[in-house]
């Protein structure tokens, strides 16, 4: 906006010195015109000798009568008048106009008749006398005179002028910076208005910028807090019907396995059972209940735990094939000991990194996993696809759904968490149900790190198999952890 001011002050004075130029120009035509052409000289010459005349007549005025002729010369306005002869002087007065001498000083003129004072001539010598417009001889009371007169009525046009160019001038270059604070006066109003209009609660209304200037960028900058409002209060409004939806879900899901448990318990407490193996039975089922409470209690508050946290979690770098590799592991050993068959295909090299929170990627895996054990048809193959692409670390889960889970109504807590999760490390997390497959996409994106030499960390290895130290080749990565998975299932069927 400093910037700004100084072109348009700028601005002001070279308007400033435009309308003083044509001023000017103005001035200098209406005067040639007016007072300054022969015609008006003649006349304004010519009036003044005439009124000269009649104030010598009237009062019988002679060349010494210096009272008469200073009132007579009063009442004309920037008329100079001398009256002389061979011998000397008598009058002069008036006004005097000279382009080199101050106001109001005598100065000798082009125009005046040149006279050489002699005590030894004759007073006035009418044969050698040149009479024009302005030198003429006048009679007085006391006899013939040389008389000159000129007339500067401009001079009055031109003092008029100077206090026009003046006020002009001085309105133009204020009138440009005033109409200037206007116009940012103006938008300040208009912002504080629109402003106005926000904090009375219509978030709806857009603050525009209109300019450039610092005044725009704060229209820009409020606009922007506008936004940031209008998108809080659409995430809390997303989160509260989310939760409400939430809790009236696990309230269905709750309810019913909890009427179930306390009938089967009632059942239990009356003795209304047959036989022992009944009862057992009863009590076998109650425990079933149970478990699926605190499975929903557990999923619950994983829930919470991811969605309930407003602190951001701070990712560490980690090697993609070694953390992937661990926690892809040891849920496949776990689930192929409850009699799933895994099938890894894992193509993530080593020196890939990922920006990730160990406990938010267990908690990822948990979820799927726990999933698959609950839903997964046995009969079909589980395959666990890793790759690193385009510079992203994908990972996708197949499994084949038993019809009878298909029946069980589900809330999505589990899935809507692993969401949660992916998008709080800068991944993606997606779901589908391709009719008997269930299929489960994570995408992570890859860490790269600028060196000072420009090199990259973390550039993916294209080679499926890597050339050792020693000339030799090295295992595979998919080979590796293949060999690493069976010694955990053995392990997980030992304990078992």
């Amino acid at each position: 906006m400093n910037f700004k001011l100084f072109l348009v002050v700028l601005g002001a004075l070279i308007a400033t010195a435009v309308a003083f130029f044509l001023l000017n120009v103005f001035q200098d035509a209406v005067a040639e015109r007016v007072y300054l052409s022969d015609t008006a000289r003649e006349r304004q010459v010519n009036e003044a000798y005439e009124e000269l005349a009649k104030t010598i007549k009237r009062y019988s005025v002679k060349s010494t009568d210096t009272e008469r002729l200073q009132n007579w010369i009063k009442k004309q306005d920037y008329v100079h008048l001398m009256v002389y002869d061979n011998k000397s002087i008598s009058f002069e007065g008036g006004w005097l106009y000279s382009p080199t001498a101050p106001e109001g000083t005598e100065s000798e003129t082009e125009e005046k008749n040149e006279v050489e004072y002699d005590e030894s001539s004759p007073r006035i010598t009418p044969e050698t006398f040149n009479e024009d417009l302005k030198n003429r001889i006048i009679d007085f009371n006391d006899g013939p005179y040389y008389v000159f007169i000129d007339v500067f009525r401009e001079q009055h046009f031109y003092r008029i002028m100077f206090f026009v160019k003046a006020i002009v001038c001085m309105l133009t270059l204020i009138g440009i910076v005033l109409i200037y604070n206007a116009r940012v006066l103006g938008r300040v109003i208009r912002l504080s208005q629109r402003v106005q209009t926000v904090s009375d609660g219509d978030l709806d209304a857009v603050i525009e910028a209109t300019s450039n200037d610092e005044v725009g960028l704060l229209a820009t900058n409020v606009d922007n807090m506008r936004d940031s409002m209008l998108e809080r209060l659409k995430n809390e409004q997303e989160a509260f019907d989310a939760n409400t939806q939430l809790i009236t879900a696990m309230s269905h899901d709750i309810r019913t396995p909890l009427t179930s448990l306390i009938g089967y318990l009632d059942i239990i407490k009356s003795g209304k059972y047959n036989s022992q193996e009944e009862m057992d039975k009863y009590v076998d089922t109650c425990r079933d209940k149970a478990f699926q409470l605190k499975d929903l209690s557990d999923k619950l508050f994983q829930y919470f735990l991811v969605f309930g946290s407003k602190e951001e979690k701070e990712l560490e770098v980690f090697d993609a094939s070694i953390l992937l590799h661990q926690i892809i592991s040891e849920h496949s050993a776990e689930i192929m000991s409850y009699g799933f068959t895994v099938d890894l295909d894992y193509r993530i090299e080593e020196d890939v990194d990922i920006k990730a929170d160990v406990s938010g990627m267990r908690r990822l895996f948990d979820n799927i996993f726990s999933n698959i054990m609950k839903y997964a048809d046995k009969s079909s193959h589980v395959r666990v696809h890793a790759i690193e692409e385009n510079n992203q670390i994908i990972v996708r889960v197949f499994n084949a759904i038993l019809e009878t889970s298909r029946m069980v109504e589900s809330n999505k807590i589990g899935l809507k968490t692993c969401e949660k999760i992916c998008k709080d490390m800068g991944g993606d997390f997606s779901y589908r149900d391709e009719g008997p497959v269930f299929v489960v996409r994570i995408i992570l994106p890859v860490y790269k790190e600028i060196e000072e030499g420009g090199s990259e960390e973390g550039d993916p290895q294209e080679a499926s198999s890597v050339v050792s130290s020693d000339g030799g080749y090295k295992t595979p990565m998919s080979e590796r952890i293949t060999r690493d998975l069976t010694d955990e299932i053995e392990r997980a069927q030992l304990r078992g």
